[in-house]
């Protein structure tokens, strides 16, 4: 039976578990759907450091960035405005059919490994490949192919994470419907810069020309598919001798002749029909890179306007004369042939997407079957499949371990064992089905549902997979802006969300749920550090992660936490502990800790204690009749003599022990803080004792009495 459904707002990881995600009725009205449909029909892009968003649909495109705005509650928050609007077509009947967002790394010395500018890359049903800047300057325009762009995909510099992992290379690869184009990403860095510069100085002079240099590509020409709609280009592989020997035996034959050193090979996957999945090996070295002639808007401008007016003086043709210019394309270089090696046949099945892996190492494919299926892209084999996500679409999530939130495992002699090890990766595959409204994030390989979200039925989900392009070995180890692996684009509400995964999410069973209180403790101490003013807000979420702790000993300490926090005040303290005190005494016997249930009756005597001391503190006394030494001396039944004595011994105590301190705004008055109150006393057997201290400390605790 359908349950309470959980909101993306208010459901938080595991909170769907408790009750079945109840998805979305159905709209009423046909024309409802098709004004909330529209942002299917576009194509966005979002800058991997979210400065720049993208949204084209056929010619027209509108280029927004986030700025700071007070919102109608007012609170600070992002908000993205219109930076560039307009269309982007050059031919009459060319439609944007890709777009890409790349921020590219700033050269200065003060701001390595930023982001420098973001560069608009657009695709088109003509073949041209179009670049533009942030204000929809066009830098520069390629046609590598006349077929329409199908695909634009990107791949930035990463370091590898493991030792013995080969380093890929930065590139731009450009899906045609029989052909992969694949721009070397130094190339491309090079000559966005120069092209930059080159319509910087032009805009301010009008008269320069400085020819920025070529694009270096390689095009392959894809054979033996019947269509294909989508790629993912995996990198440089080098094959074992094993796989060397099976691949050659493979093609050759059993007198195949085998080469002493593997060959390095650029893996292709690519989607679509007959194969579903294709896979395809190009050998380095087999083609050599072309070189591209950039053509720049500004310059040709330039040219053509020198050209007319040369042509005017010359008298080679009056006005009337004239004849419409020919446009005359670019030369067309040959694709290399490449023959799919193998692939995953099935003649009624068609693949729609393809998302490859962080890792490079798994890739997740959509098909029109409404199948979810995981790929291991170096074995060619599909590994686990999820039904009934049609029209979905997915994404990655790479999240790195904090180590500051593993637990030493007794016995463990794995390098994970302690804190000093090094940190683990953990993958999560992000589905979005948008017929059913519902947002799932799946542990991989074989790991199971972690989370879900009911999000609406008309939103977008944005993986870029790379993220600034630029950086090297040196400059990658310095400080990173933050970058978004993921996030949906919600049309309705008009916002967009972020999705982060927690790594204890990964692990299982034991060490899973020890990972997942250390992870609330964390989240609890962010809470009390955080400056939110409202105390009730604080208190309610301080129970709710108190409360969802298993352990008892991470109870226990996330409670010491809260009651030695200042910034709680006494009433939130009292109503936590009897929180948790009230939860334990509803659990069975068998399952409660006694220590832990003793310690929160033993902090809530002191509470209350320290309660009743403020309030004697706080009623007002007569100070104007003052006691008499002889109503004293009757009060402590001593005799004047020895009241003198005492009264005698006590000021010169104090003189003795004070010190000349700094006093803070919330210590004046002489009141003692909850949290020294606490530190100062305990309570056992039914006896408050004073824990040893210094002379000082015991005066201050004199002095609140």
């Amino acid at each position: 039976k359908a349950g309470k459904s959980t909101g993306w707002e208010d459901g938080g990881w595991g909170a769907w578990d408790e009750a079945e995600l109840q998805e979305p009725e159905e709209e009423e009205s046909t024309s409802k759907n098709q004004r909330n449909y529209w942002l299917q029909d576009c194509v966005l892009s979002l800058s991997p450091t979210n400065d720049l968003m993208v949204i084209a649909n056929e010619q027209k495109a509108v280029f927004l960035v986030p700025k700071w705005k007070h919102s109608d509650k007012g609170k600070e928050e992002m908000q993205y405005a219109v930076g560039w609007s307009g269309s982007l077509n050059v031919e009459e009947s060319e439609c944007v059919s890709s777009v890409l967002c790349i921020p590219l790394a700033s050269q200065k010395r003060s701001s390595t490994g930023r982001p420098d500018w973001t560069c608009i890359v657009v695709g088109f049903t003509s073949g041209y490949v179009r670049f533009y800047t942030e204000s929809g300057v066009l830098l520069l325009a390629q046609l590598l192919n006349e077929d329409p762009v199908l695909q634009l995909k990107c791949r930035t510099y990463e370091i590898p994470k493991h030792p013995g992992v080969t380093e890929q290379n930065e590139e731009l690869s450009i899906l045609y419907p029989a052909a992969i184009v694949t721009i070397d990403g130094f190339s491309l860095f090079q000559s966005l810069r120069a092209c930059r510069n080159q319509v910087a100085r032009a805009a301010a002079s009008g008269n320069e020309n400085v020819q920025p240099p070529p694009l270096a590509y390689k095009k392959w020409g894809l054979q033996d598919v019947d269509t294909i709609v989508d790629h993912a280009s995996i990198g440089i592989m080098t094959l074992s001798p094993f796989d060397q020997m099976k691949t050659a035996s493979n093609i050759g034959g059993y007198n195949a002749a085998i080469k002493n050193n593997p060959p390095a090979m650029s893996q292709y996957v690519t989607v679509g029909s007959n194969p579903f999945t294709g896979f395809f090996f190009a050998l380095e070295g087999s083609s050599q890179p072309l070189l591209s002639h950039v053509a720049l808007a500004v310059a040709s401008k330039l040219t053509s306007a020198l050209f007319n007016a040369a042509s005017g003086w010359l008298g080679w043709k009056s006005r009337h004369e004239e004849e419409p210019v020919q446009k005359q394309k670019p030369k067309m270089e040959p694709a290399t042939p490449l023959a799919v090696r193998f692939g995953i046949p099935d003649s009624r099945r068609h693949g729609e997407r393809i998302c490859l892996s962080p890792c490079n190492t798994l890739a997740a494919v959509t098909d029109d079957f409404g199948r979810v299926i995981l790929l291991d892209v170096t074995r060619g084999l599909a590994v686990r499949m999820w039904k009934g996500y049609r029209d979905a679409e997915v994404g990655w999530i790479q999240t790195v371990e904090d180590l500051h939130e593993r637990e030493t495992e007794k016995m463990d002699f794995s390098p994970f064992g302690n804190a000093q090890g090094p940190s683990r990766v953990a993958q999560f595959l992000v589905i979005y089905a948008p017929r059913r409204g519902i947002l799932e994030v799946w542990s991989t390989q074989q790991g199971p549902r972690v989370g879900a979200f009911n999000v609406g039925k008309y939103c977008r989900l944005l993986y870029p997979g790379y993220k600034i392009m630029g950086l090297n070995n040196v400059t990658s180890q310095g400080w990173q802006p933050q970058t978004y692996q993921i996030c949906l684009v919600d049309p309705i509400s008009g916002s967009v969300k972020t999705v982060h995964v927690p790594f204890h999410l990964a692990l299982s069973d034991k060490k899973s749920e020890r990972a997942k209180d250390m992870h609330l403790v964390k989240k609890l101490n962010a809470l009390l550090k955080a400056k939110a003013s409202d105390p009730d807000l604080i208190e309610a979420e301080a129970k709710e992660l108190i409360l969802d702790i298993k352990y008892p000993a991470t109870k226990k300490q996330a409670l010491e936490s809260i009651l030695t926090s200042e910034r709680v005040p006494l009433s939130s303290l009292t109503n936590i502990t009897q929180t948790l005190m009230d939860n334990l005494k509803k659990q069975e016997l068998e399952c409660v800790d006694e220590g832990l249930l003793q310690f929160c009756a033993n902090k809530l005597k002191l509470l209350h204690l320290y309660e009743l001391v403020s309030k004697l503190n706080s009623q007002s006394i007569q100070k104007d009749i003052p006691s008499s030494d002889n109503d004293l001396a009757k009060l402590l039944r001593l005799e004047e003599k020895d009241f003198h004595r005492l009264q005698t011994l006590l000021e010169n105590y104090k003189k003795e022990n004070t010190q000349t301190t700094v006093q803070f705004g919330d210590e004046k008055d002489d009141v003692l803080s909850v949290k020294m109150f606490l530190e100062y006393l305990e309570y056992e057997k039914d006896v408050i004792n004073v824990k040893n201290m210094e002379d000082g400390e015991y005066v201050a605790l004199g002095k609140s009495y």
